[in-house]
C-alpha cells in the first residue's frame, strides 16, 4: 500500500466522514456559484455599461479557470483545510461585497478575487482525492460523488437566483456568500487538519519536463487531445444549444427551462448507475482514455441529434439527454485519468488538466457563440451541427485508432 506526504496509507475509498464533508462542501459552494452565475450579467448591467458586463464575465471564468496556478508553490505549503476552507470563504466575501460597490472596475476586481477561491478549490480538492486514493476505480467513484453534488446545486441553483434577484440583489448576493461559508464550515468535519498535499517539485505551475512530456508521450498527448475535444464540445451546450433553445422555444419558458436544466436533474439522478457502469466496463480492462473516447463518441450522437430533419422539440429533448450522459460518462472520468498520470506533483497534472479544459471549453463556446449564431441566421444550422460531429468523430477515431499501437493510459 502507498503512502501520501504526511504517511498515511492510500486507499480505494475515502472514509465516511472525509467523503460526505467533500460532498457537502461541493454542493454548498456551486450552490451560491449556481444561484449567481445564471444572473451574473443582470447583476453586472446594474449601473455598468456593456463592455464592463462582458469584461466582468471574463475576468470570473479567466479566474475560476485557470488563476490558482499562480500559486501552485503557495498552495501546497498549506494543509487541505486550511487551503480549501479559505478558499471559500473568500469567494463568499469577495461575492457578498459585490452589491456593495458601485466601480466597474471594483467588481471586475472583486469577480477575480470570487473566481480565485473557486479555482483554488476546485484544485484543492481534485488533488486530495488523487493522492488519497490509489487506484482508477476508487477515484473515479469519488469524482463522481462530487459530480452529483455539483449537479444537484446546478439543478436548484438558478430558481434560487431568479427568485432571489427579483426580491432583492442584496439579499441574493448574501446568500450566495453564506453557502459559500457554510460550504468551507463543512471541511472542518471531514478533512484532517494535518493532511497536507506533497510538496511542489517545480517553480512553475506546470514544469518543463511536464510540457514536454505531455507533448512527446503519446499516451499523455492522446489524453490532452481527448480531453480538450471533449471540453470543446461541452462548451457548446451553454452557447450554441442556450442559444437554440431561446430561439426555438422562445413561446415557452417551460420548454426552454427543462431543456437547460434537464442536463443537471439527469446527472443528480443518474450519476450513480452510470458510474456503477463504468466501474464494471474498467474491471473488465477499460483504460480511462478508453471510457473518454466513449464519452466522446456519446457527444457526437447529440451533435448528430441536432443536425437530423426531425421535429425541432423531439430532436433537441433527445440531443440534450444523450449530451447528459455523455458528460456523466466523461467529466468523472477526465479528472480520474489526470489523477493517474505519472507526475510527481498531483497539483502539476491538475494544472494540464485545467488548460486542457479551459482551451477546449473556451474555444467551442467561441464557435458556439459566434460561427454558430451566423450560421442559424442563415439557416444552416442543422449543417453546422453534421459538419462539427464529423470533426469531433474523425479527431475521436484518430486518437482511438493511434492508442492500439502502444498500451493506452491507465
Amino acid at each position: 500500500m502507498t503512502t501520501n506526504a504526511v504517511g498515511t496509507p492510500t486507499t480505494e475509498v475515502l472514509g465516511g466522514r472525509l467523503r460526505w464533508s467533500l460532498a457537502v462542501d461541493q454542493g454548498l459552494g456551486c450552490l451560491g456559484l449556481y444561484s449567481v452565475l445564471p444572473v451574473l450579467g443582470v447583476l453586472l448591467a446594474s449601473g455598468s455599461s456593456a463592455a464592463f458586463v462582458g469584461i466582468g464575465l471574463f475576468s470570473y471564468s479567466a479566474s475560476a479557470g485557470l488563476s490558482a496556478m499562480l500559486l501552485n508553490r503557495w498552495l501546497t505549503r498549506l494543509t487541505y483545510l486550511r487551503g480549501m476552507a479559505g478558499s471559500m470563504v473568500l469567494s463568499g466575501v469577495a461575492f457578498g461585497l459585490l452589491p456593495h460597490v458601485s466601480s466597474p472596475i471594483a467588481r471586475c476586481g472583486l469577480l477575480v478575487v470570487a473566481g480565485l477561491g473557486v479555482s483554488v478549490h476546485f484544485l484543492m480538492s481534485r488533488v486530495l482525492v488523487a493522492e488519497e486514493l490509489r487506484s482508477d476505480i476508487g477515484r473515479n467513484r469519488m469524482y463522481s460523488m462530487l459530480q452529483i453534488a455539483v449537479n444537484v446545486a446546478a439543478a436548484v441553483g438558478p430558481f434560487i437566483g431568479g427568485f432571489l434577484i427579483l426580491v432583492d440583489a442584496r439579499l441574493l448576493l448574501a446568500t450566495v456568500a453564506a453557502c459559500y461559508v457554510l460550504a468551507g464550515v463543512a471541511l472542518f468535519f471531514g478533512v484532517p487538519a494535518d493532511l497536507r498535499p506533497a510538496p511542489a517539485v517545480s517553480r512553475w505551475p506546470i514544469s518543463r519536463e511536464v510540457l514536454r512530456w505531455a507533448v512527446v508521450d503519446p499516451p499523455t498527448r492522446r489524453l490532452v487531445l481527448i480531453g480538450a475535444t471533449g471540453a470543446f464540445v461541452y462548451g457548446h451546450f451553454y452557447s450554441a444549444i442556450a442559444l437554440l433553445v431561446a430561439r426555438d422555444f422562445a413561446e415557452s419558458k417551460f420548454l426552454r427551462g427543462a431543456l437547460i436544466a434537464g442536463p443537471a436533474l439527469a446527472i443528480a439522478v443518474f450519476q450513480g448507475p452510470v458510474t456503477v457502469l463504468v466501474t464494471r466496463l474498467m474491471r473488465g480492462g477499460a483504460t480511462p482514455f478508453t471510457v473518454l473516447v466513449h464519452g466522446t463518441v456519446i457527444f457526437t450522437l447529440a451533435l448528430v441529434t441536432l443536425g437530423l430533419d426531425v421535429p425541432v422539440l423531439w430532436g433537441t429533448a433527445v440531443a440534450v439527454a444523450l449530451f447528459a450522459l455523455a458528460e456523466m460518462v466523461f467529466t468523472p472520468m477526465q479528472s480520474t485519468a489526470f489523477a493517474g498520470l505519472a507526475v510527481q506533483s498531483k497539483f502539476e497534472a491538475f494544472n494540464l488538466r485545467q488548460v486542457c479544459w479551459t482551451v477546449g471549453e473556451a474555444l467551442g463556446s467561441l464557435a458556439g457563440g459566434s460561427v454558430f449564431l451566423t450560421m442559424y441566421h442563415d439557416g444552416l444550422h442543422h449543417t453546422y451541427w453534421l459538419v462539427l460531429a464529423v470533426l469531433v468523430f474523425a479527431v475521436t477515431v484518430a486518437l482511438a485508432w493511434t492508442s492500439r499501437a502502444r498500451p493506452a493510459l491507465r
